[in-house]
């Protein structure tokens, strides 16, 4: 993303809908907690510890076989053990290759807008300093994961497979396309990456406590949750600096974004998976993919988005009736 003008965010507190006000008081408690896990970051950072040192053990899985999107399916079921195993290591590249690309292109983008003092709320010394240490780690974990699906490629013969973008990303990038002012891009791209961070420590904790797999994937994804663990805060406390500091159309904007990435989050990116099988030479592809996708391949219920509504509340986005709105357009409402 281009570094934008800040001029784009003219700010006031003034607001026509009940909404919680963030005073200087809940902004100063931002930043202090920001603070506390800046301080700790020499400790925390995955990328001042050792990588995994663990051997490659050909015989273990290198996924869990209850994430794929069609691990009831006849035609995977009957599937050989070796095309089953192939599968598999399809799955742990997609899970990597989908992690580098929220990394490079979700959060290191929001990251960098940040930096570069184009977000309200954030020009501050700890925000701008929090922003470049959750950029360094996010360079490392890209390194950490490309070492680990390097060792797999080489290991199943999976060198030339290709994966187009995720949907998570091609959903964001259409969205940020809609809207002519960079003000609307940048809050597009910050309540993706603010969803992204509250919900991938989730999406590692599966893999990363999983001793049934590859001890180097396993090992490999728990060092990443131990960073992820204190983004989803750093990015919460964040979106309330930023939340605080925006317009009353900014403010509205901002509640009608947050909840969307929820949604892109849950696909279960069909298109990766066919285009993986389709490499791999699996001869049901079509038959799989097309069954998935009249299943449900939005799945909402493989997701715990209770963080985001916490945070919308939190915000009292939830307080306005557009707010319920956008979060009940979104399925997010009970």
């Amino acid at each position: 993303m281009k570094i934008r003008n800040n001029s784009q965010f003219q700010t006031t507190n003034t607001l026509s809908f009940k909404e919680r006000n963030f005073n200087s008081h809940d902004n100063s408690h931002c930043r202090t907690f920001l603070q506390k896990i800046s301080n700790k970051w020499p400790q925390r950072a995955q990328v001042k510890k050792q990588e995994p040192d663990a051997k490659f053990d050909p015989t273990l899985k290198d996924f869990r076989v209850d994430l794929l999107p069609f691990k009831n399916h006849p035609r995977f079921l009957e599937a050989s053990e070796e095309v089953q195993n192939k599968i598999l290591s399809c799955g742990w590249l997609a899970y990597n290759d989908k992690t580098i690309g929220i990394e490079l292109k979700i959060v290191v983008p929001a990251c960098s807008d940040i930096i570069y003092k184009n977000v309200p709320g954030t020009e501050d010394d700890i925000s701008q300093k929090i922003a470049i240490e959750t950029l360094t780690d996010e360079a490392f974990h890209v390194l950490l994961v490309n070492n680990a699906c390097s060792i797999t490629r080489k290991q199943r013969g999976l060198e030339s497979l290709r994966l187009p973008d995720f949907n998570l990303v091609i959903k964001m990038r259409q969205e940020q396309d809609r809207w002519s002012e960079d003000w609307q891009k940048i809050i597009v791209q910050l309540v993706t990456a603010i969803v992204s961070e509250v919900f991938i420590s989730d999406y590692l904790k599966l893999l990363a406590e999983d001793s049934t797999i590859q001890p180097f994937n396993r090992l490999t994804v728990d060092m990443h949750r131990r960073d992820e663990m204190a983004h989803s805060p750093i990015f919460k406390n964040l979106a309330k600096l930023v939340y605080s500091k925006l317009t009353k159309e900014q403010k509205e904007f901002f509640m009608d974004m947050l909840p969307k990435p929820v949604n892109w989050f849950a696909n279960i990116e069909l298109g990766v998976w066919e285009a993986m099988l389709a490499q791999i030479g699996f001869p049901h592809t079509k038959e799989v993919i097309g069954d998935c996708a009249r299943d449900n391949e939005v799945n909402l219920m493989r997701i715990d988005y209770n963080g985001v509504t916490k945070l919308a509340e939190e915000l009292g986005i939830l307080d306005s009736q557009r707010g319920l709105d956008s979060f009940a357009q979104a399925n997010l409402l009970n």
